[in-house]
Parts: structure tokens; sequence; C-alpha cells
């Protein structure tokens, strides 16, 4: 088969690689090298097979990310004047053209046992549903026409491993192609290594994927390991990178992958997926692996200490990664900046000079890079302080004073947006980034008294320079661990970094499913909505207030 060659998946990416913005500076002078062929990558791993650590069934999931890291869209894709909604196994398409709402069409999403976060994808006219499964990542294709009439295509599985990460934090869109990441826990002394390495199997319409026979992805010249020994005791894994391309019918899909230890932490960039392993029990020391996007050989380097999660990691356009990590055997914080040449063989590891020491500490720990600015903090206590200092290594790191905890930090335009639960009350923080960085202004939502919990997430969508909207999802619990929920998103007005409440989108029937999945505010076409559970409701501003104007219930019992 045409996708075992690495020439061919080299070609097949170089499209990939021409659409994305390139990062400066030389390629790696030295890489992780590949195996030469099959019977070299049965010998390694029969090799193995006489060592100690058997594998573990958890040897393959990353360290999970914290409630810091963004939340998971409910499946949402757009085509046209449609709304794609992946709602309750079903795939619907909503006409929110000529000011209406109106369901078009409903049909079995073929994803069955989700657990909400699949994801939704458009490329063109083929719509793919994409989530994760116990026994590997399940991806449905539908062809939609201009008037949103579905037709489903095809099933698909690739073979993941049961231990994968969510299908939200390791799925990317780039053009027409799926990026996927999977690290797949191997078990070198059980039967048949090479049949459990990454593969697809899939069926058209009116056959069950299942049915269908494995065909390998990932050749063993595209199988990648460092010079030194794997750490037994730890397990080992294969990291992979998984591109498909929707452009084709038939979904081609191509993996290349690293042998290594456990992810501790993984981030996808623009232009690589970055791998930080879990440190080795013999020497403590951890790896940095950079798997690039464009079909070239990955590298890696040996690092200490951790990141907190993904928010972590910035590829920077001056070619380099930086990454805010936590001490190893400490609670302080550094930040480690590499040149991109520096992952080359594994064999190195970085220097002393690049971690720079930090202030603040590492627990409950919240960051965000905006533009050339890392802002980092505590949601733990009441307040905390805030830290921003220019990841470039210009300038020293400045100190804000916060009157709430740093719950959540995200980009607002050119500046950022530091939200907190504090006294009764969810405070907002606008702070300016400039030449240097400062808090701008504060607003404060009064949370109604009898909640007894409130989760919020954070949505902003720029209009003109300085200027935007915001949409707060919030869920409202009234008792502790009661599934009863008030569920809203809030919208405010952002102008020159002053934020003003325009008003609410509320659910109301179905709450229950609304505060599951949580609320999503979607900004379309200039117009302003709100995806509560089943109900999708849409709001318009009339002096200065945003009034609902219309809704739909997408609940399967009401079609």
């Amino acid at each position: 088969m045409s996708t075992y060659l690495a020439a061919g998946l080299a070609l097949s990416l170089a499209a990939l690689a021409g659409c994305q913005p390139r990062a400066s500076g030389p390629a790696p002078q030295k890489t992780l090298h590949a195996f030469q062929d099959e019977a070299q990558l049965e010998t390694f791993l029969q090799d193995l097979a006489g060592q100690a650590g058997a594998r573990a069934d958890d040897a393959a999931a990353p360290t999970p990310a914290d409630e810091a890291a963004p939340e998971p869209g409910a499946g949402v894709g757009e085509h046209g004047r449609h709304l794609l909604l992946l709602r309750r196994g079903r795939l619907l398409t909503v006409d929110i053209g000529k000011d209406q709402l109106k369901l078009v069409a409903a049909v079995d999403a073929h994803l069955p046992g989700g657990d909400g976060r699949d994801q939704v994808v458009v490329a063109g006219d083929s719509v793919a549903l994409v989530g994760r499964r116990p026994d590997g990542t399940a991806i449905a294709l539908f062809d939609i026409d201009p008037a949103g009439r579905l037709r489903y295509r095809a099933g698909y599985q690739l073979r993941t491993g049961a231990q994968a990460p969510a299908i939200h934090a390791s799925l990317r869109q780039i053009g027409a192609r799926l990026v996927l990441y999977t690290p797949l826990a191997l078990d070198a002394a059980g039967p048949g290594p090479l049949a459990a390495l990454p593969a697809l199997r899939g069926a058209l319409a009116g056959a069950d994927p299942a049915a269908a026979p494995f065909t390998r992805i990932a050749p063993a010249s595209r199988i990648y390991r460092a010079d030194t020994a794997p750490d037994a005791q730890a397990g080992l894994v294969l990291h992979s990178v998984t591109i498909c391309d929707l452009a084709t019918r038939a979904l081609r899909c191509d993996a290349s992958a690293v042998l290594g230890a456990p992810a501790r932490m993984f981030h996808l960039a623009s232009e690589a997926v970055y791998v930080w392993t879990r440190a080795r029990q013999d020497d403590g020391r951890a790896s940095l692996y950079r798997m690039p996007l464009n079909g070239g050989a990955p590298g890696a380097i040996g690092v200490a200490g951790a990141p907190h999660d993904p928010s972590a990691f910035h590829e920077s356009a001056d070619g380099h990664v930086n990454v805010l990590v936590g001490r190893a055997g400490a609670d302080g914080l550094a930040l480690l900046r590499l040149p991109l040449t520096a992952l080359s063989d594994g064999s190195d590891s970085a220097a002393p000079a690049s971690y720079r020491d930090l202030p603040g500490s590492a627990a409950q720990l919240r960051s965000r890079y905006i533009g050339p600015w890392l802002l980092y903090g505590s949601a733990e206590g009441a307040a905390t302080a805030l830290y921003a200092l220019r990841w470039d290594g210009t300038g020293a790191p400045q100190r804000l004073a916060l009157a709430h905890p740093a719950e959540r930090i995200e980009a607002m335009g050119e500046d950022a947006v530091v939200s907190g639960q504090a006294r009764g009350a969810l405070h907002l923080s606008s702070v300016r980034l400039g030449p240097q960085a400062a808090l701008a202004n504060i607003h404060v939502h009064t949370i109604d008294e009898d909640s007894a919990a409130v989760r919020h997430g954070f949505h902003y969508t720029s209009q003109r320079p300085g200027q935007g909207m915001v949409g707060l999802p919030v869920v409202e619990a009234r008792q502790p661990d009661a599934p009863d929920a008030a569920v809203s998103v809030l919208y405010l007005r952002n102008t020159a970094l002053k934020l003003r409440e325009l008003g609410s989108l509320k659910a109301q029937g179905g709450a229950q499913h609304a505060a599951a999945s949580a609320a999503l505010p979607l900004f379309v076409q200039g117009r302003v909505f709100a995806l509560m559970g089943d109900e999708l409701v849409e709001g318009k501003l009339k002096n200065g207030r945003l009034r609902e104007v219309r809704r739909i219930d997408l609940a399967p019992d009401l079609q």
C-alpha cells in the first residue's frame, strides 16, 4: 500500500506544510533514528521483552489536563447558511439564513457510545464526526449538499489504544486534513506487538467498519527512537501523529511515531506535536519530543521539571519552543526556552541556562501565551498575583495584584482578561498588554446567592480594534452534587478593555441536559447564538441590550 512509503507521506503532507507559517531557523542537524525495516523493529521489541516492566494499561495516558484547559465545544460546525450540531447521537443541520432557525436534517451519527465530546469537522462538502472509543478512534463521514441535507458515506476506525486522550485536546483541523495525537501503550512481551501499531479500517455505508481488517499506516521507516535504552519499568509507549485527508472520497491516513516513555503532557502546535514524557526512574530525566507535521523526522532533548497543562507550551515564530515548567522537587517555576534546532537525537539535555527562574507557585497554576506575553497565576485563594513577562527573555516579570483567583486567563483581542470567583461574585479583570502589562479595569458579575457552585467559560469575538463581544457560559448548581442547575450565557461588550453587560440568554426546558453538556456561545455570520443542551437560542441587540428573538428545541422526542 502506498501509504507505507516514507516518500508518499512526505508528498501527501507537502501541501499541509506549504499553507502554514514556517518557524525561522535552520533544520535540526540531528534527529531521532527510524527503524530500517519491519525485521529491525520486531527484533527491537523482542529484545525488550526480556526486561522487567510489563505493560500497564494506563502507561499511555498523559496526566489529565485540569479544569484550566480549554473546555470542549459541543460538536458544532458551519456549512454555508447551516449550523451542524452533534447532539445525543444525532447529527443535525439547522438553517440560520434569512433570520430563521429551522431544523433541516437529523440523522444517526453512527458514533455509538460517545462521551459528549465528539467533534464535528467540515471540509468542503464533507462532514467528519470524530470521537474516542475504548476500541479506537471512530470517524464517520457524511456528504452535505447546499440545502443542508446529509447522507452517510462511510465509517472508519483508527487503532489508538484504550487510554487515548480526549478528542478535543488531541485533534486539530488544518485545511482539509485532520491531525490526531495518540499515545499507544505497547506490550513488548505480549503476542504480536507489531499487530498493535497504528492502523486504519473502514467500510462504506451499509457495512460494519469493525468487520473490516486493519491496515497498517505507520511502517517501520516512519517509527523513530532515541539511542538511549527505554526505561522498561515505566513502560513503552508509541507516540503517534496521524494525518487524515478529508479531500478524498475514501479516507486516507498516514502516521509517524516515536517510541519512548509515557507522556506527562502533550501539546498540538501549528507545525508540530510536542510530547513531554514522564521522568525516568533511574536518573529523573524526562524527554521533550517534537514531531513535525510536514513529514520531517522528529527531534528530542532531555529536560527537567514538568509543564502543568497544554497551555504551558508555545512554539514561537522566532524558531523557539517555550515551556512554563514546575521545578522538579520544588514549588518554584521556570520558563524553558529552546531553539528548535536543540531538539535533535535525544542524547543531549537542555542546558541550565535554558531555564529562567520565575516568581510564583506551581500550585493550581493557570497560564496563557498572548502575543509576545506569557501570563500566569494561581487559581487558589480569594486573591492572587498575576505575573506577566515577555517570553523572549526581554524585561523582568511584572507582578499584578488581582482581587480574585486566576481561574481562567484568556485572550481578548491583543489584550487579556482574567476571571475568577470571590466574595459571591464572578470577577473579570482586563489586562492591557502594551510596552508594559497593566490592569485596566475590573468587572464584577453577582452570582445568585443560592448557588452552591459555579462553572464558567469564556469566548470572545473581535469586531474592530479595541472592541468586541464576550460570551460567558455560566452553570450555577443550586445544591451540591444536584443535577438541577441554572444554565445561561452572559454577553458583555468590550470597549477599550472596559466590560459592560448586554444581557443573558437562558436555558428553559431540559436544564439538566444543558448543565451536563455546559453551554456554548456562538458568534456566526454577525449573529449571536447560545447552544445550551438541546436548545439553540438567538439574541439580538436593541437599544444596547441583548434580547432573545427566537429559539428552537432540538430534543429528539420533540421531532
